[in-house]
Protein backbone atom coordinates (compact mmCIF):
# COMPACT_ATOMS: atom_id res chain seq x y z
CA UNK A 1 0.00 0.00 0.00
CA UNK A 2 1.59 3.15 -1.25
CA UNK A 3 2.05 6.16 1.25
CA UNK A 4 -0.88 8.20 -0.77
CA UNK A 5 -2.98 5.50 -0.83
CA UNK A 6 -2.33 4.50 3.11
CA UNK A 7 -2.96 8.24 4.36
CA UNK A 8 -6.26 8.99 2.33
CA UNK A 9 -7.54 5.10 4.33
CA UNK A 10 -6.88 6.61 7.74
CA UNK A 11 -8.98 10.14 6.92
CA UNK A 12 -11.29 7.59 5.67
CA UNK A 13 -12.07 6.09 8.66
CA UNK A 14 -11.63 8.92 10.66
CA UNK A 15 -14.30 10.94 8.79
CA UNK A 16 -16.62 7.70 8.71
CA UNK A 17 -15.77 7.72 12.70
CA UNK A 18 -16.71 11.25 13.44
CA UNK A 19 -20.08 10.53 11.27
CA UNK A 20 -20.65 7.60 13.60
CA UNK A 21 -20.17 9.27 16.96
CA UNK A 22 -22.21 12.10 16.05
CA UNK A 23 -19.58 14.79 15.12
CA UNK A 24 -21.29 15.12 11.28
CA UNK A 25 -25.19 14.89 11.85
CA UNK A 26 -27.67 13.04 9.05
CA UNK A 27 -28.40 15.41 6.68
CA UNK A 28 -25.67 17.74 7.80
CA UNK A 29 -22.67 19.49 5.68
CA UNK A 30 -19.17 18.65 6.51
CA UNK A 31 -16.71 21.45 7.20
CA UNK A 32 -15.07 22.82 4.25
CA UNK A 33 -12.16 21.05 2.57
CA UNK A 34 -9.39 23.55 3.45
CA UNK A 35 -11.01 23.66 7.42
CA UNK A 36 -10.78 19.72 7.50
CA UNK A 37 -7.23 19.74 5.90
CA UNK A 38 -5.91 21.97 8.94
CA UNK A 39 -8.02 19.97 10.98
CA UNK A 40 -6.63 16.45 10.07
CA UNK A 41 -3.29 18.05 9.31
CA UNK A 42 -2.75 16.79 5.80
CA UNK A 43 -3.04 18.34 2.34
CA UNK A 44 -6.50 19.42 1.02
CA UNK A 45 -6.14 16.69 -2.41
CA UNK A 46 -5.98 14.20 0.77
CA UNK A 47 -9.37 15.15 2.29
CA UNK A 48 -10.74 15.48 -1.19
CA UNK A 49 -9.70 11.96 -2.47
CA UNK A 50 -11.08 10.69 1.41
CA UNK A 51 -14.51 12.35 0.82
CA UNK A 52 -14.86 10.98 -3.21
CA UNK A 53 -14.23 7.43 -1.63
CA UNK A 54 -17.13 8.05 0.91
CA UNK A 55 -19.60 9.71 -1.95
CA UNK A 56 -19.16 6.49 -3.51
CA UNK A 57 -19.57 4.47 -0.54
CA UNK A 58 -23.14 6.28 -0.02
CA UNK A 59 -22.29 7.49 3.10
CA UNK A 60 -21.83 10.99 1.73
CA UNK A 61 -23.41 13.23 -0.74
CA UNK A 62 -21.94 15.87 -2.82
CA UNK A 63 -24.13 18.86 -4.11
CA UNK A 64 -22.32 21.04 -7.12
CA UNK A 65 -21.90 24.54 -4.99
CA UNK A 66 -23.28 23.23 -2.36
CA UNK A 67 -21.02 21.27 0.20
CA UNK A 68 -20.85 17.46 1.49
CA UNK A 69 -23.54 15.96 3.25
CA UNK A 70 -24.14 13.62 5.61
CA UNK A 71 -26.29 10.66 4.30
CA UNK A 72 -29.12 9.01 6.26
CA UNK A 73 -27.52 5.70 8.00
CA UNK A 74 -31.08 4.07 7.49
CA UNK A 75 -29.95 4.51 3.96
CA UNK A 76 -26.36 3.35 3.79
CA UNK A 77 -25.47 0.09 2.19
CA UNK A 78 -21.88 0.15 2.29
CA UNK A 79 -21.06 -2.82 4.64
CA UNK A 80 -17.99 -1.12 6.64
CA UNK A 81 -19.81 1.83 7.25
CA UNK A 82 -22.69 -0.14 8.59
CA UNK A 83 -20.68 -2.45 10.54
CA UNK A 84 -19.34 0.67 12.27
CA UNK A 85 -22.32 2.16 13.22
CA UNK A 86 -23.74 -1.19 14.23
CA UNK A 87 -21.10 -1.45 17.18
CA UNK A 88 -22.00 2.08 18.05
CA UNK A 89 -24.89 0.74 19.06
CA UNK A 90 -25.10 -2.55 19.63
CA UNK A 91 -22.49 -4.55 21.66
CA UNK A 92 -19.71 -6.80 19.73
CA UNK A 93 -21.22 -9.81 20.17
CA UNK A 94 -24.72 -8.77 18.99
CA UNK A 95 -23.11 -7.31 16.03
CA UNK A 96 -21.23 -11.08 15.24
CA UNK A 97 -24.93 -12.59 15.54
CA UNK A 98 -26.20 -10.30 13.22
CA UNK A 99 -23.13 -11.09 11.03
CA UNK A 100 -24.19 -14.81 11.71
CA UNK A 101 -27.69 -14.35 10.07
CA UNK A 102 -26.58 -12.86 6.98
CA UNK A 103 -24.25 -16.31 6.56
CA UNK A 104 -27.20 -18.44 7.33
CA UNK A 105 -29.06 -16.86 4.46
CA UNK A 106 -26.13 -17.14 2.04
CA UNK A 107 -24.71 -20.76 2.90
CA UNK A 108 -27.45 -23.13 3.75
CA UNK A 109 -28.78 -21.78 0.22
CA UNK A 110 -25.46 -22.34 -1.65
CA UNK A 111 -24.98 -25.56 -0.06
CA UNK A 112 -27.65 -27.10 -1.25
CA UNK A 113 -26.82 -25.64 -4.86
CA UNK A 114 -23.05 -26.97 -4.35
CA UNK A 115 -24.73 -30.33 -3.76
CA UNK A 116 -25.68 -29.83 -7.38
CA UNK A 117 -23.03 -28.20 -8.74
CA UNK A 118 -19.88 -29.51 -6.78
CA UNK A 119 -17.23 -30.85 -8.90
CA UNK A 120 -14.36 -33.32 -7.42
CA UNK A 121 -12.19 -30.92 -7.50
CA UNK A 122 -13.33 -28.61 -5.48
CA UNK A 123 -14.42 -31.57 -2.92
CA UNK A 124 -11.38 -32.75 -2.87
CA UNK A 125 -10.44 -29.06 -2.26
CA UNK A 126 -12.31 -28.48 0.85
CA UNK A 127 -11.31 -31.81 2.07
CA UNK A 128 -8.12 -30.49 2.08
CA UNK A 129 -9.14 -27.35 3.99
CA UNK A 130 -10.90 -29.52 6.79
CA UNK A 131 -7.26 -31.53 6.91
CA UNK A 132 -5.53 -27.96 7.31
CA UNK A 133 -7.94 -26.98 10.03
CA UNK A 134 -7.28 -29.89 11.77
CA UNK A 135 -3.44 -30.03 11.96
CA UNK A 136 -3.72 -26.37 13.05
CA UNK A 137 -6.21 -27.48 16.03
CA UNK A 138 -3.81 -30.28 16.85
CA UNK A 139 -0.70 -27.33 17.16
CA UNK A 140 -3.56 -24.85 18.91
CA UNK A 141 -2.87 -22.47 15.87
CA UNK A 142 -5.23 -19.84 16.34
CA UNK A 143 -4.68 -17.63 13.21
CA UNK A 144 -4.42 -21.12 10.85
CA UNK A 145 -7.18 -22.71 11.98
CA UNK A 146 -9.65 -19.54 11.38
CA UNK A 147 -8.31 -19.20 8.22
CA UNK A 148 -8.68 -22.74 7.26
CA UNK A 149 -12.41 -22.69 8.76
CA UNK A 150 -13.15 -19.44 6.73
CA UNK A 151 -11.27 -20.79 3.44
CA UNK A 152 -13.70 -24.09 3.34
CA UNK A 153 -16.88 -21.81 3.48
CA UNK A 154 -15.10 -19.74 0.44
CA UNK A 155 -14.63 -23.27 -1.51
CA UNK A 156 -18.26 -23.97 -0.83
CA UNK A 157 -19.27 -20.96 -1.78
CA UNK A 158 -17.70 -21.17 -4.88
CA UNK A 159 -18.66 -24.52 -5.34
CA UNK A 160 -22.83 -22.86 -5.01
CA UNK A 161 -22.14 -22.28 -9.44
CA UNK A 162 -23.14 -18.45 -8.50
CA UNK A 163 -20.68 -15.62 -9.15
CA UNK A 164 -23.55 -12.98 -7.51
CA UNK A 165 -23.03 -14.79 -4.37
CA UNK A 166 -19.54 -14.73 -4.79
CA UNK A 167 -19.88 -11.06 -4.79
CA UNK A 168 -22.26 -10.81 -2.19
CA UNK A 169 -20.11 -13.22 0.31
CA UNK A 170 -16.61 -11.33 -0.14
CA UNK A 171 -17.34 -8.44 1.61
CA UNK A 172 -17.86 -10.42 4.45
CA UNK A 173 -14.32 -12.37 4.24
CA UNK A 174 -12.45 -9.78 6.37
CA UNK A 175 -15.16 -9.31 9.53
CA UNK A 176 -15.99 -13.07 9.68
CA UNK A 177 -12.04 -13.58 10.36
CA UNK A 178 -12.11 -11.21 12.92
CA UNK A 179 -15.05 -13.13 14.65
CA UNK A 180 -13.58 -16.29 14.10
CA UNK A 181 -9.77 -15.11 15.47
CA UNK A 182 -11.79 -14.78 18.93
CA UNK A 183 -13.60 -18.10 18.69
CA UNK A 184 -10.81 -20.40 17.62
CA UNK A 185 -9.07 -19.55 20.37
CA UNK A 186 -11.35 -21.93 22.02
CA UNK A 187 -10.28 -25.68 21.39
CA UNK A 188 -13.88 -26.44 21.54
CA UNK A 189 -14.76 -24.32 19.15
CA UNK A 190 -12.25 -25.64 16.66
CA UNK A 191 -13.56 -29.13 17.39
CA UNK A 192 -17.06 -28.45 16.81
CA UNK A 193 -15.80 -26.72 13.00
CA UNK A 194 -14.58 -29.53 12.23
CA UNK A 195 -16.95 -32.05 12.65
CA UNK A 196 -19.60 -29.72 11.14
CA UNK A 197 -17.14 -29.09 8.17
CA UNK A 198 -17.06 -32.99 7.64
CA UNK A 199 -20.94 -33.23 8.04
CA UNK A 200 -21.32 -31.05 5.10
CA UNK A 201 -18.82 -32.45 3.00
CA UNK A 202 -20.25 -35.86 3.23
CA UNK A 203 -23.48 -34.56 2.32
CA UNK A 204 -21.97 -32.59 -0.35
CA UNK A 205 -20.29 -36.19 -1.95
CA UNK A 206 -23.47 -37.43 -1.66
CA UNK A 207 -24.97 -34.63 -3.78
CA UNK A 208 -27.60 -34.36 -1.36
CA UNK A 209 -29.20 -30.64 -1.53
CA UNK A 210 -31.28 -31.09 1.39
CA UNK A 211 -29.31 -33.09 3.48
CA UNK A 212 -26.25 -30.39 2.59
CA UNK A 213 -28.80 -27.24 3.52
CA UNK A 214 -29.39 -29.34 6.53
CA UNK A 215 -26.02 -29.84 8.15
CA UNK A 216 -24.98 -26.31 6.91
CA UNK A 217 -27.79 -25.36 9.12
CA UNK A 218 -26.88 -26.96 12.08
CA UNK A 219 -23.56 -25.61 11.60
CA UNK A 220 -24.81 -21.81 11.54
CA UNK A 221 -27.01 -23.31 14.99
CA UNK A 222 -23.43 -24.44 16.16
CA UNK A 223 -21.62 -21.67 15.27
CA UNK A 224 -23.80 -19.10 17.17
CA UNK A 225 -24.02 -21.42 20.32
CA UNK A 226 -19.93 -21.12 20.51
CA UNK A 227 -20.47 -17.32 19.80
CA UNK A 228 -22.94 -17.18 22.79
CA UNK A 229 -20.50 -19.09 24.94
CA UNK A 230 -17.15 -17.46 24.34
CA UNK A 231 -17.60 -13.70 22.63
CA UNK A 232 -17.06 -11.35 25.43
CA UNK A 233 -19.73 -8.64 25.80
CA UNK A 234 -17.91 -5.19 25.08
CA UNK A 235 -19.80 -2.18 26.55
CA UNK A 236 -21.78 -0.13 24.31
CA UNK A 237 -20.00 3.54 23.84
CA UNK A 238 -22.45 5.94 24.61
CA UNK A 239 -24.53 8.57 22.35
CA UNK A 240 -23.70 7.41 18.72
CA UNK A 241 -26.00 8.67 15.78
CA UNK A 242 -29.78 7.18 15.72
CA UNK A 243 -28.86 5.57 19.14
CA UNK A 244 -30.17 6.49 22.65
CA UNK A 245 -33.20 7.55 24.51
CA UNK A 246 -32.48 11.48 25.86
CA UNK A 247 -34.07 12.71 22.05
CA UNK A 248 -33.60 12.39 18.16
CA UNK A 249 -30.07 12.80 17.16
CA UNK A 250 -30.59 15.96 16.00
CA UNK A 251 -31.31 17.40 19.31
CA UNK A 252 -28.29 15.48 21.60
CA UNK A 253 -25.09 16.40 21.99
CA UNK A 254 -22.68 14.25 20.24
CA UNK A 255 -19.89 13.09 21.78
CA UNK A 256 -16.31 13.84 21.44
CA UNK A 257 -14.65 11.36 18.52
CA UNK A 258 -11.57 9.70 19.54
CA UNK A 259 -8.83 11.32 19.17
CA UNK A 260 -6.61 10.23 16.05
CA UNK A 261 -3.35 10.50 15.38
CA UNK A 262 -1.54 13.65 13.24
CA UNK A 263 -1.42 12.34 9.85
CA UNK A 264 1.67 14.55 7.95
CA UNK A 265 0.59 15.52 4.55
CA UNK A 266 3.08 13.58 1.92
CA UNK A 267 5.34 15.99 0.33
CA UNK A 268 4.13 18.07 -2.95
CA UNK A 269 0.30 16.91 -1.91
Amino acid sequence: MSGRVSIVAVIVDTLLARVVAGTYRPGGALPAEASLAEDLRVSRLTVREAIKILVARGVLRSRQGSGTYVVDPDRWTDLAGLLMLERARRDEREVDLALLEVRRMLEVGSAGLAAARRTPDQLDAMGRAIDVLRRAHEHDDVEAAARADLDFHDLLIHAAGNPLVVGTYAPLREELMRARLVTSAHPEVRGHAIEQHERILFALRAGSPDAAKAAMRAHMEQTSNDLLSHSPVIPIPPGPIGAGDDGPPEHRPGPVPPVLPAVPAPPGA
